[in-house]
């Protein structure tokens, strides 16, 4: 019995190690050099701590609200309709920002991969990208979410095999370079990079009566996520020093050769597709099954918003993930934090079961609210 419950304590991590490792991930090395290793170290503990915060005040509103809620029905129960508006707007606005690096990056990934063969500038595989992908999310895929597993292993594994050739290159002195100009640039990344919040009812739904193992799933689940960007950016960082590019694989293919780009473009390639369809699944979900929106109607308005603001000039993979993790990263984290606040004092709630103390909540209230402030101004 007690193995069973051990599977199924380690299944439920899946789902969270699973849909937070992606794309983030590859923009993590470009701005831990670019701050400097150890400052941008501070900002991944620190952020990895208030995300663990984050998630365990929503879990344990999952676990204490019948039926199987989301973020906007969560919202909508404790703090009304109006509310639940604001969080779907701001869901969608961090999705559509999510869609967007997965074009920037998943056209990069085929740049790399076929621009040696057939010619073309990134902007047109950038393009290409984001149609083929388009045109799979017509027929729903609800098969890709059984992939996405796969393709996280797959991806660890890569990660894994790359970092281990990296390791005789490796000088410590590239760790110890500091840019005060570029402080603040980490923490919008890598805010972005940990958001997982979609994740949180996955598990419950995984752990089913077990659901007591909810609050250490997300604390092992978030301790192994930031363990592998700790080695990932360390060991990058190491390799390429200030040479490290945006999206990390090409400049560390620089000093390792050709196999590291090819290898961590291909895996790359089809971890950024498959998050891309999973993304755009669920606003198509939402627009169906929440707002009563025809199917077609649905595809096109979740593909037509990321393109349109691609094509007017969000094409930096890094601000990108940078605005949308620090501004709609920061105002969701607001909003939940809140939102449990609300559900404290909620007659339907036992009070015994939400113990997150009040202080630790404001504490996280103010690091979100301070970093949404400081991207929103541009700092």
């Amino acid at each position: 019995m007690q193995e069973s419950k051990q599977r199924i304590f380690w299944r439920s991590i899946q789902p969270l190690v699973g849909s937070v490792i992606g794309v983030g991930i590859f923009g993590l090395p470009f701005v831990f050099a670019q701050s400097g290793f150890f400052i941008a170290l501070v900002y991944l503990l620190v952020l990895a701590f208030v995300n663990a915060v984050l998630l365990l005040a929503f879990g344990d509103i999952i676990i204490n609200t019948s039926g199987h809620p989301r973020f906007t029905g969560v919202v909508n129960r404790y703090l009304g309709k109006a509310w639940s508006w604001v969080a779907t707007v701001l869901m969608f606005g961090a999705t559509w920002g999510a869609m967007i690096a997965y074009i920037i990056i998943g056209g990069t990934f085929l740049h790399v991969l076929l621009s040696p063969v057939i010619g073309g500038g990134l902007i047109v595989y950038q393009c290409v990208f984001f149609f083929v992908s388009s045109f799979l999310l017509i027929g729903g895929l609800g098969f890709i979410t059984r992939l996405e597993v796969f393709f996280v292993l797959a991806l660890l594994v890569m990660l894994f095999v790359i970092l281990a050739g990296a390791v005789p290159y490796a000088e410590f002195s590239n760790l110890t370079n500091v840019d005060s100009a570029n402080w603040f640039l980490p923490f919008g990344v890598i805010l972005f990079a940990f958001g997982g919040l979609a994740a949180v009812p996955e598990m419950a739904h995984v752990l089913g009566r077990q659901k007591q193992l909810l609050r250490r799933g997300i604390i092992v689940g978030i301790s192994i996520i930031s363990f592998v960007y700790i080695a990932f950016s360390g060991i990058i960082v190491a390799v390429t020093g200030s040479n490290t590019s945006e999206e990390a694989i090409v400049g560390l293919g620089s000093v390792l050769g050709n196999w590291a780009i090819i290898l961590g473009s291909v895996i790359g390639l089809f971890s950024v597709l498959t998050s891309f369809l999973i993304l755009g699944v669920s606003v198509m979900d939402t627009m169906i099954f929440d707002f009563k929106r025809r199917y077609f109607a649905s595809w096109f308005f979740t593909i037509a918003v990321p393109f349109i603001l691609f094509i007017f000039g969000a094409r930096s993979f890094i601000h990108v993930i940078g605005f949308t993790g620090g501004l709609l990263g920061g105002l969701l984290g607001v909003l939940a934090i809140y939102t449990y606040l609300k559900a404290k004092k909620h007659a339907c709630v036992p009070k015994r079961c939400l113990l997150i103390p009040n202080w630790v909540l404001y504490l996280c209230v103010a690091v979100f609210s301070l970093g949404a402030i400081l991207t929103l101004f541009g700092v």
